[in-house]
């Protein structure tokens, strides 16, 4: 590569390289002038070593963070599966790390004697300002709130809008007459906690006049384990902990979606799948359903 020369011997200077190898280079130069105004010369030369170090430093400090994101995702899936918010993930668009984020904030359920003490407690309502004659109702959001819990569910909102038919329909609604776009969130969030309220208190998943499908909690715990690679033995404990937490009336849906789950498994390859093959039926045991081996293909059949 070129060298930088300073104009003076005891010049401090400060090199910034930034660009792609197929690309033109692009230098930023920053230091002290000298007498003369030029701070150096750069003698132009071969950058692309330079630019593949910084590239594959950059990727691999990018790759070691995914896998610390992913370790700390997987982490949250057990204190989820223990508690009754995992029915959560039987709302479309709601998934393990959104839902526990959620329950971390929360706490316990008996805290809140309604709906609008969660919205209260996270300050999802317009402050007001009020003086002689003037008043107005319709400020930005309070500042004094668990912004935390302000933001888990803002977060949700936001999945909700994306992924949820029912809120997504709302939303459209609410775009053609011209409402803000940071009240519609708000509005998603405040409906979405009134609705996290009546399912967590009342220990029922998702059931909505609106919706005629909802999503499967021990299906969305599978998927999740298998992207995460996490170890059979921790996901088992993870599905007999949620096992627990789902009422007796879906427990039936759930097992015909975890049955049909275990079909897909056992036709795939891998070592890993396989060791989560052997731990699905005895889960669908804890559920009330016996399986038999097909004489044939050695399956797994509901009876």
């Amino acid at each position: 590569m070129g060298a930088w020369t300073p104009h003076s011997p005891d010049c401090q200077t400060i090199l910034w390289v930034s660009g792609f190898p197929d690309c033109q280079t692009i230098l930023w130069v920053s230091g002290f002038l000298d007498s003369s105004g030029f701070l150096g010369v750069w003698i132009p030369g071969c950058l692309d070593s330079l630019h593949r170090r910084f590239f594959t430093e950059f990727d691999a400090d990018r790759l070691a963070k995914l896998q610390v994101i992913r370790a700390i995702e997987s982490d949250l899936m057990e204190p989820l599966s223990q508690a009754p918010y995992v029915l959560l993930l039987s709302v479309p668009g709601i998934n393990v790390v959104s839902a526990a984020e959620f329950a971390g904030e929360m706490g316990p359920i008996k805290h809140y004697p309604k709906p609008r003490a969660i919205t209260g407690r996270a300050g999802l309502y317009p402050s007001r300002h009020q003086s002689d004659e003037v008043d107005h109702p319709n400020g930005p959001l309070v500042r004094h709130a668990n912004h935390d819990l302000r933001r888990a569910i803002l977060i949700i909102a936001d999945n909700l809008i994306r992924c949820n038919e029912h809120f997504g329909v709302l939303v459209a609604g609410w775009r053609a007459k011209n409402a803000d776009a940071r009240d519609i969130r708000v509005r998603v969030g405040s409906r979405f906690s009134r609705i996290a309220f009546h399912m967590v208190s009342g220990q029922m998943t998702f059931r909505h006049p609106c919706t005629k499908h909802r999503d499967y909690v021990l299906k969305k715990l599978l998927r999740f384990a298998v992207d995460h690679a996490i170890a059979p033995d921790q996901l088992q404990r993870n599905l007999d902990a949620a096992t627990v937490q789902l009422p007796p009336s879906d427990e039936q849906e759930e097992a015909k979606s975890l049955a049909e789950e275990l079909a897909q498994v056992q036709k795939k390859r891998g070592s890993g799948l396989k060791a989560i093959g052997k731990i699905l039926p005895a889960v669908l045991v804890k559920l009330g359903i016996k399986l038999i081996s097909s004489s044939e293909s050695g399956e797994a059949d509901l009876t």
